[in-house]
């Protein structure tokens, strides 16, 4: 929606850790980031371009790039894939085309309010947040994704404010947000961690306030000027 994110998958390598095999031709995941760094390095287009993070290899050349290296857990040609966490040390399992299919399903369903409101949460969480921890775009996509489809009246104001309401309400440890595609409850210790969760809703409730006003300004300037601040005095767009 922002940037494009690549998912790199080697086909001749298999999840262990998923399936439970023996390896027939183990590979570690630092060869595997490093096979596609060697290849990004070698490109003058792309030299010194690039930097290594959590789970991806990060390309800045005008447009942002994500690309994530992964193995296959059954044909590589389905999900899920299995990704890899450096500051977890471990693998996950991902679910990509899941995850995009869902998207444009739900977004044909919304009229597109969907991805406008996906779109509008990740400006707002870049105007707030230098660390992208707090809220990484993929918890962003799946807490509105798992608003039901009335809620997306087609104006980007009221859906705004309607689904920051109902973010708002959520509770660490009671609530469940599930994946776009996929199984788990991101909620959790392991996913969006209880510290950034908790920052990201609060600073959101003290946003919703303004953005609430700004719908019910009498005046143009008024309303812009509750905007500027719920987006911590940058234009929403």
């Amino acid at each position: 929606m922002n940037d494009v994110d690549i998912v790199a998958v080697s086909r001749n390598l298999v999840s262990t850790h998923f399936t439970g095999t023996m390896p027939t031709n183990g590979v570690p995941w630092t060869e595997i980031f490093s096979r596609i760094e060697q290849k990004l390095q070698a490109d003058p287009r792309y030299q010194g371009k690039w930097t290594r993070e959590d789970k991806c290899i990060r390309l800045n050349a005008g447009i942002k790039v994500d690309i994530v290296p992964a193995v296959r857990v059954g044909d590589a040609n389905a999900d899920p894939i299995a990704i890899y966490s450096f500051r977890a040390s471990r693998e996950r399992k991902n679910w990509p085309r899941s995850h995009f299919d869902a998207g444009a399903v739900k977004s044909g369903r919304t009229n597109g309010a969907f991805k406008q409101t996906v779109r509008l949460f990740k400006r707002w969480s870049r105007c707030w947040f230098s660390n992208r921890k707090i809220a990484p775009s993929y918890y962003l996509e799946c807490l509105v994704y798992a608003q039901p489809d009335a809620i997306f009246s087609g104006s980007l104001a009221r859906d705004f404010v309607a689904i920051a309401r109902s973010i708002g309400q959520m509770q660490y440890g009671l609530s469940i947000l599930p994946r776009q595609a996929g199984e788990g409850n991101l909620l959790a210790p392991d996913e969006w961690g209880y510290a950034e969760f908790v920052q990201f809703q609060r600073t959101l409730q003290s946003a919703t306030s303004y953005a609430n006003a700004a719908t019910a300004a009498y005046s143009e300037v008024q309303a812009k000027s509750s905007w500027v601040a719920a987006f911590n005095g940058h234009q929403p767009t």
